[in-house]
């Protein structure tokens, strides 16, 4: 069978140029198509990111008061504590001697007394040296044991003890160091 093409070959070549052009337009139409959404997107994408930026710094305004608010009400705090600080370092520091005496005349045995009392305050702690005189050895055994037991005394030190006869009996004489600490 022999086939005979009786279109001419111009009619043909304008047939396929204007399928490639219809193609062409058809992918451009596609394409603006594509962009035209994406734009879309991102203008409403856009719009609602704005629109939560706005809401929120709203928010933050009216929040923004009561942050101020809290620092101011944190600053009298803080005033406040400092004062009351103040006046208790003044209110310990007052009363210091007082209970160091109340301390260490509490559990002293009736048989020791003290020649001098020295001491020298370091922050929350006093240095003390005493020179103590005792009529008891028993007495001032107890009373050095009891200074080493005790809550506010520490590093108790005592020196070489002096035995004199006298006309009331033995006198035991020594002196002590140690450091006390008010709680």
């Amino acid at each position: 069978m022999i086939r005979i093409n009786l279109i001419p070959p111009e009619y043909i070549e304008r047939i396929n140029r204007k399928a490639v052009i219809a193609k062409a337009i058809l992918a451009g139409v596609l394409v603006a198509a594509v962009i035209s959404l994406a734009s879309l997107w991102q203008f409403t994408r856009e719009k609602t990111i704005s629109a939560t930026l706005t809401k929120r710094q709203a928010e933050l305004a009216v929040l923004q008061k009561d942050v101020d608010q809290v620092k101011v009400i944190q600053g009298k705090i803080a005033e406040v504590e400092k004062y009351l600080g103040a006046i208790n370092s003044v209110n310990k520091g007052r009363t210091f001697y007082t209970h160091f005496m109340q301390d260490l005349t509490s559990d002293l045995p009736a048989t020791i007394w003290f020649n001098s009392v020295g001491t020298s305050v370091q922050g929350a702690s006093m240095k003390v040296t005493l020179a103590l005189n005792s009529r008891s050895a028993y007495d001032l055994a107890y009373w050095i044991n009891y200074l080493e037991t005790s809550g506010p005394y520490s590093g108790v030190n005592v020196g070489a003890i002096n035995i004199a006869d006298g006309e009331d009996g033995k006198l035991f004489t020594t002196p002590l160091s140690f450091t006390y600490t008010h709680n």
